[in-house]
């Protein structure tokens, strides 16, 4: 059973609301809906220039060219700082794979 939008909440009942989300998950804006049981999403965590060094093994200053250079992973500016997505390290390196052989 589908809930039909009558409100400004979106949702005739609260036993409608339920039984729509239970039986097929409502979409809005691109992501799908938290029910009481999932748990919260969360953004990824950004991680420092030490971070993604201390990570890879590589010196912070090679970090800062490579992103001059628009090389190496993709990096937010934050500020004046530079941060990093966990998934976007996690990404480059996986591009810097070698192919199985």
């Amino acid at each position: 059973m589908h809930a039909t939008p009558t409100s400004r909440t979106g949702f005739g009942t609260v036993s409608q609301s339920r039984c729509a989300v239970s039986a097929a998950r409502i979409v809005r804006h691109g992501r799908p809906t938290m029910s009481a049981s999932s748990t919260a999403w969360r953004p990824d965590p950004l991680l420092t220039v030490d971070d993604v060094a201390a990570w890879l093994g590589k010196p912070k200053n090679t970090l800062y060219a490579w992103h001059s250079r628009g090389k190496g992973p993709r990096a937010i500016r934050v500020g004046n700082t530079l941060r990093y997505r966990r998934s976007e390290v996690e990404r480059w390196l996986d591009s810097q794979t070698d192919p199985e052989r």
